[in-house]
């Protein structure tokens, strides 16, 4: 029991919860919550720093396949877009400090931790040899530094490896008639190079993670020409690339792009200007499995009076999708009601989509 004293000099004594119930009531909480509640007292604050702690935490947020928040990128600024609040909340995050004067881009998310670019702003768009491993949540952040040079047009992603228990960053760019793969581990702080001759590749921004690793589109070779695409994984254990079978009915004149909804992974391309189709692997690595989500109107007047580039980045908890378009805005759109509503329309240079967790790594700032 707790003890309180009013006024009248009385003591007032107050039933304490069990510890393994103020554990269950926190872990549900959101990050900045948490992060209040850290200075309650020291038993709530060694109780939140506690490993296991920020495990259950991390595994109750990530329950839901997909994430409410955006992060944004715009200027050399960063906000948080909140899909699940009423007003759609907009919220200005911290960058990693000692990189006032540095270009951040954002690459994408995994488990709430963020992978930057860090540019020289007299070297930007030539190479790349530095990142920074972010998360937003907790200010926390990690410098990487390549030992190699980077192109600066590559594939960039990150993801977790449940095998190793380890993070690994990984840089996949086009090397002549090869495909050059470097691959960072954070468990061991080492870097390591794969070459494969079989693929070529042809578009930038198709990575996406699914199943703890970075899937994207590259196109396999035949007789020095690129043919066919294909949907690949770099196996991290083998180190080779393995492939993810195709939609049957996929028609190899289509453009083909990648994104995770509802934690499946899913392709996605235009038919003509006017309309959008998207197939989700609803069994991952079951050809038979591929099953149409929707088709979705773009091109309409009273939505967006011209063509331009549309890319579904998640679904929300209501089923709808959060679209980007162009540099035009962010939007939504309603598969049932087949409705369209404008979010923001400056959405920067950049969006990707992230959850809040208190995960942090060994040896960051």
């Amino acid at each position: 029991m707790e003890g309180d004293s009013r006024g009248n000099g009385k003591k007032i004594n107050r039933p304490k919860l069990p510890d393994e119930l103020v554990f269950d009531i926190l872990s549900r909480l959101p990050v900045q919550s948490i992060l209040r509640y850290k200075c309650v007292c020291k038993s709530w604050l060694s109780m939140i720093s506690d490993p296991q702690f920020i495990k259950t935490h991390f595994l109750r947020s990530t329950q839901s396949p997909d994430f409410p928040r955006l992060l944004l990128a715009t200027n050399g600024s960063f906000l948080s877009f909140d899909f699940e609040s009423p007003d759609h909340e907009f919220k200005s995050l911290q960058r990693p400090r000692n990189y006032s004067d540095s270009c951040l881009r954002p690459v994408c998310s995994c488990d709430g931790l963020i992978l930057l670019w860090a540019h020289d702003r007299l070297s930007f768009g030539t190479s790349c040899k530095s990142f920074v491993l972010w998360n937003p949540s907790i200010a926390w952040y990690k410098r990487i530094k390549c030992p190699y040079e980077l192109p600066f047009r590559g594939i960039y992603g990150h993801s977790y490896d449940s095998t190793a228990d380890d993070y690994r960053v990984l840089v996949a760019s086009q090397q002549g008639n090869e495909i050059s793969v470097v691959i960072y581990s954070f468990r061991n702080d080492s870097w390591n190079i794969f070459n494969d001759n079989r693929y070529g590749i042809l578009s930038l921004e198709n990575q996406v993670v699914v199943n703890g690793v970075v899937h994207f589109v590259i196109y396999e070779r035949e007789l020095r020409e690129l043919r066919s695409c294909a949907i690949v994984y770099f196996d991290f254990v083998e180190g080779q690339f393995k492939e993810v079978p195709l939609p049957s009915f996929w028609s190899k004149d289509d453009n083909m792009n990648l994104v995770a909804l509802g934690g499946f992974l899913c392709v996605y391309c235009d038919i003509g200007v006017e309309l959008l189709k998207i197939f989700a692997m609803k069994e991952y690595g079951k050809k038979e499995s591929w099953t149409r989500l929707f088709v979705m109107p773009w091109a309409i007047e009273q939505w967006v009076p011209f063509p331009t580039y549309v890319k579904p980045l998640f679904l929300t908890r209501k089923g709808q999708v959060v679209i980007s378009v162009g540099h035009t805005g962010i939007g939504l759109y309603d598969p049932k009601a087949r409705t369209f509503l404008w979010c923001d329309r400056d959405c920067g240079e950049m969006a990707i989509p992230y959850v809040e967790t208190l995960l942090s790594l060994n040896g960051g700032v």
